[in-house]
């Protein structure tokens, strides 16, 4: 699996504001990061003394729910950069939807967020031009460069993870900084690597000193996305594309079924690593997720869930 380092600034932007959301914190879909903040702020002072930290404050009230928040996450998909969408600051996303213009990296992204509800698309509106007026201090941000050494341990490490999480084999993995210690599953037909193949991208924190994380972790973490998205395509052939997470829907995090593919998949690694003599990587990686995180037990899992880790052994070639 190639690791892309994308030039596409707009959604590490976009994670970037999103990372100083605190009002929504407790969500699965939150990517707020208190170590994120701290390292902007370094860099650039602190979030209040610009429109930044009013923009997140509004944000938590504009899109409270796990599923608003999710969604929000593909206003990151829409541009590959500042540039791009400021060439598009005047048109709102419903204009845009009814005639997309050259600058739109994704239609079908644009198309979910332009139908959100009415409260919902003025959460999405305000993170487009937060986004916008934070551009010039993002940009001032230390390089996020992936240097070649550090890449190459980053590919060497995914490589070694392919026997406990074999669809790290069919991805590719694009850092974004401000992602951190988060990852996020982007499928194919929403993906902008040319001439790729990879059935989806996978993004990732990237690795570095500061605010890291490392490169196992990232490379964990990419496992377990990875993990996921073998998971979602075994319900949907299982069941048929309407049991299972549509494309969209399903890198944005859809509330119905959504934990129920992630908890499996988070018990179909455990178990992979456990036989590939890997568990204390494992939860080495698995720690950051604190006290609560969900068990690994496919024993405890509801029937359905147990069901779709089995099929995902069953699969040819799985390990």
């Amino acid at each position: 699996m190639p690791v892309l380092c994308s030039n596409d600034t707009w959604p590490d932007l976009i994670l970037h504001v999103l990372a100083h959301v605190a009002g929504t914190a407790d969500l699965p879909a939150s990517v707020y990061d208190p170590a994120y903040v701290a390292f902007a702020a370094r860099h650039l002072g602190p979030a209040g003394a610009r429109t930044l930290a009013e923009d997140a404050a509004a944000l938590a009230v504009l899109l409270p729910s796990h599923a608003a928040l999710a969604r929000a996450q593909l206003v990151a998909w829409l541009f590959p950069s500042p540039e791009a969408a400021g060439a598009c600051a005047e048109r709102d996303l419903g204009e845009l939807a009814r005639e997309p213009p050259a600058e739109i990296a994704c239609r079908a992204a644009l198309a979910t967020l332009a139908s959100a509800p009415a409260l919902e698309l003025s959460g999405l509106e305000l993170l487009r031009c937060a986004a916008l007026l934070e551009a010039p201090s993002h940009a001032a941000l230390p390089p996020a460069v992936l240097e070649a050494e550090e890449r190459a341990r980053l590919a060497e490490a995914l490589d070694a993870l392919v026997p406990v999480a074999p669809w790290l084999a069919r991805v590719d993995v694009v850092p974004h900084r401000a992602l951190r210690l988060r990852g996020r599953v982007r499928r194919r037909t929403l993906a902008r690597s040319p001439g790729s193949h990879a059935l989806a991208e996978i993004w990732t924190g990237l690795p570095c000193d500061d605010p890291g994380p490392d490169v196992a972790h990232v490379a964990w973490q990419a496992a377990h996305e990875a993990s996921v998205l073998e998971v979602t395509r075994v319900a949907e052939h299982a069941a048929g594309p309407a049991a299972g997470e549509r494309a969209v829907e399903h890198a944005a995090g859809p509330a119905a079924g959504e934990r129920a593919v992630e908890h499996a998949a988070v018990v179909l690694l455990a178990e992979r690593a456990e036989e590939a003599g890997r568990a204390a990587e494992r939860a080495a990686w698995y720690a950051h997720f604190g006290p609560d995180a969900p068990h690994v037990s496919r024993a405890r899992l509801a029937p359905a869930e147990a069901e779709l880790v089995a099929r995902c052994r069953a699969a040819p070639g799985s390990p």
